[in-house]
């Protein structure tokens, strides 16, 4: 049952935490924690209580905390919401520097028990959980490569701000296209489990003002054999594009999240999701509350969901591929 419930962050991840939150628990008290101390309607219109001192929180009884923040400025309290024992949702990327994943996993090594999630909502959507399904069933056959491509248009991408004081072009703040377009990474992680990482080259190559890498090339192999993985990501692309190939030996995989799942076989292409739900963003957010509400009553009806060791995991590689690509 959840009583209570705190997003820590009122940015745009953060509005669209407050809003699915009064969604899947309307009975809950909501508060907010942010940094600056002026009324919100937003916030109020839901009935939520807006908090600026973080030492003030952190001595309330909340059965759930919503981390949303900019990555970067999750270590200022992540360790120590760990340590109060609450539920927990932390928004991807967890943290932005290996440190900082070193601190986090020191954290949760004596924590109290909880459920602890990792916010990387595209493992949600359900073209690609049946995506996920099919190569885990084995049915392409041994795995050769895949290929994950996302790119977008930076200025476009929250066109009520201006792109050049958020936190996307600046990688002291957790930005970069490595950082902000992590799905890849952490779907190629879920594909094919651990990778590492062979080659990366990253940079600003193009005429955007930013102080952070806007575009990327990964090259990606199993920790214990298995496919070679290639991961290119842009903030540059004048229209949005995020699709998915894996190439197998007895069949292939397309995904594209304008609205494609096909499953490539010798005697011809077999669509396996067309409907619009099955690539519906918006309804992730949704799910991995729905998830996340399911572990915390221990109802196995639900999959259980990413765990925060496992979203540190797909944020090192993150952290790797930007650190190493930009010194090449």
């Amino acid at each position: 049952m959840i009583g209570s419930a705190l997003v820590i962050g009122l940015g745009s991840i953060g509005r669209r935490h407050l809003r699915n939150l009064a969604t899947r628990f309307p009975d809950a008290d909501l508060h907010v924690l942010r940094h600056r101390d002026a009324p919100d309607a937003e916030a109020s219109a839901m009935g939520a209580t807006l908090h600026s001192d973080p030492g003030h929180i952190l001595e309330m009884d909340i059965d759930l905390v919503v981390l949303a923040t900019p990555s970067a400025n999750h270590i200022d309290l992540l360790p120590r919401l760990i340590a109060k024992g609450c539920h927990l949702l932390v928004e991807k990327p967890i943290v932005s520097t290996m440190t900082d994943c070193d601190l986090v996993l020191k954290a949760l090594q004596n924590a109290p028990a909880a459920v602890r999630v990792s916010g990387f909502n595209f493992r949600y959507l359900p073209s690609l959980q049946k995506a996920q399904a099919l190569i885990a069933s084995g049915t392409l056959g041994q795995i050769a490569r895949a290929s994950f491509t996302a790119g977008l248009w930076l200025p476009a991408w929250r066109p009520d701000q201006d792109y050049t004081k958020g936190y996307s072009a600046d990688a002291a703040r957790g930005g970069g296209v490595e950082m902000d377009l992590v799905h890849e990474i952490d779907v190629a992680r879920w594909f094919f489990g651990d990778l590492k990482m062979d080659f990366a080259k990253g940079g600003h190559q193009s005429h955007l003002t930013l102080q952070a890498n806007d575009t990327s090339l990964a090259v990606l192999s199993g920790a214990q054999g298995g496919p070679f993985v290639q991961i290119a990501l842009d903030y540059v692309s004048r229209r949005r594009l995020r699709h998915y190939e894996i190439v197998g030996d007895a069949s292939g995989l397309h995904w594209d999240l304008s609205g494609t799942l096909e499953h490539l076989k010798p005697e011809g292409v077999t669509p396996l999701a067309q409907a619009p739900e099955d690539f519906d963003v918006t309804q992730t957010y949704l799910a991995m509350f729905d998830s996340m509400a399911a572990a915390i009553a221990c109802d196995t009806t639900f999959p259980h969901p990413q765990s925060l060791e496992d979203g540190i995991a797909s944020t090192r590689l993150a952290i790797e591929i930007r650190d190493k690509g930009s010194s090449q």
